[in-house]
């Protein structure tokens, strides 16, 4: 079944489909084996309290919210609205790089915009902040969206922005596949983060429901801050996140990645995408097309400045961690943002994403699709 979308001039080009993505292993791998000399575990995580993960895991409305209501910030439908202030919410991860390089490269400001950054807070509720209008724009995995989207959040799905972020973590001396986790204690920064929502599909595929309720995984609810200490320690059997916290225990040798969303049946195209609040998208349709393009840009721009990247998210105190070892983790994502191929992942990631349970069994897929999803008349 193919998915269009109500608002596309087009349909997606069968040559836009997703390419197959480096496997999340060889980066695993690497880290074992090319760990860079003198990198210290502390410095990786000094600070990770703070952040949320991947821009997909918080909730709840905190201060510094812009104060505006959507009858305040919004024009009238199909009107052309004078540029505004806008805000993007991020979590404090390594795959936040697209918003940081386009604020601090200066691709937002050439696009006529006012961008202003907004660092997650405690148990902020991204989906619910974006959805009301609170913030703009944020970005993260569509799965984690999704629940929130078919509840009636006013979320729509733009542009996909990177590959690659999110790990599932055992101990080195973990045997087995994904199945072995049957009975396990997984821990978690949220039990609706975009770690838990994807790999409750391998582990849908290994034969375990996922569903919480079902007592086959027993999710634990750890600070993000702690969950690689707790699977050193035994407290909890596995880890899923995302980095840089998910690539601690391979860097530090008492890990090894079992799953990532760049391997394995359910590798996507896209980890993070962006969501956009509804308004924004419906009677504001320039201002948002401007922000996504300067939104992708600073993607593309990640591909052969990794080191450059890492520096800015370190030394702006972004990202918690080191130079050395952000460089390698950017370097193992893929940055090629697409309108075109996230639109070509969507229905099908939805439809899959549906048998895990976490859906109603009376949503339909390509309802959803529609309903999320709008080009902004981009056809990248």
């Amino acid at each position: 079944m193919s998915y269009k979308s109500p608002d596309d001039s087009a349909s997606a080009d069968p040559g836009q489909l997703p390419t197959v993505l480096p496997s999340g292993a060889v980066l695993a791998d690497e880290g074992i084996e090319q760990q860079p000399r003198g990198v210290s575990r502390r410095t990786l995580i000094t600070g990770v309290a703070a952040a949320a993960l991947g821009g997909l895991v918080v909730g709840g409305a905190v201060g510094g919210l812009i104060g505006r209501s959507s009858g305040q910030r919004a024009g009238s439908a199909g009107s052309a609205s004078q540029n505004r202030p806008l805000s993007i919410i991020y979590g404090g991860d390594v795959c936040d790089a697209p918003s940081i390089v386009a604020k601090e490269k200066g691709f937002f400001t050439e696009a006529g915009l006012d961008v202003t950054l907004h660092r997650t807070v405690g148990d902020e509720d991204i989906k619910a902040a974006v959805g009301s209008g609170q913030y703009d724009a944020s970005s993260g995995i569509f799965y984690s969206w999704l629940k929130p989207v078919e509840e009636g959040q006013n979320v729509k799905f733009v542009a996909g922005l990177h590959a690659g972020c999110l790990r599932l973590v055992v101990p080195k001396t973990f045997t087995g596949e994904v199945a072995a986790l049957r009975g396990a204690t997984i821990g978690i920064p949220s039990l609706s983060s975009s770690a838990t929502m994807f790999f409750s599909m391998d582990l849908l595929d290994a034969g375990i429901n996922p569903l919480p309720e079902a007592k086959q995984v027993n999710w634990k609810v750890l600070d993000p801050s702690t969950l690689a200490d707790a699977l050193r320690r035994g407290q909890v059997d596995a880890i899923a996140t995302s980095d840089p916290i998910a690539y601690r225990p391979v860097l530090d040798g008492y890990g090894v990645e079992l799953a990532s969303n760049m391997s394995g049946m359910n590798k996507q195209a896209y980890c993070c995408c962006t969501a956009l609040n509804g308004d924004l998208v419906k009677n504001e349709e320039p201002l948002a097309r401007k922000l996504i393009e300067a939104w992708a840009r600073g993607s593309r721009y990640v591909a052969g400045h990794e080191e450059e990247v890492a520096r800015i998210e370190v030394d702006k105190k972004y990202v918690a961690g080191d130079v050395a070892t952000i460089t390698k983790l950017l370097q193992g994502y893929v940055w090629k943002p697409s309108v075109t191929r996230l639109k070509a992942s969507l229905l099908p990631g939805i439809e899959k994403f549906k048998k895990t349970g976490y859906l109603g069994s009376s949503a339909d897929p390509q309802q959803l699709a529609d309903q999320a999803f709008r080009t902004l008349g981009i056809n990248w």
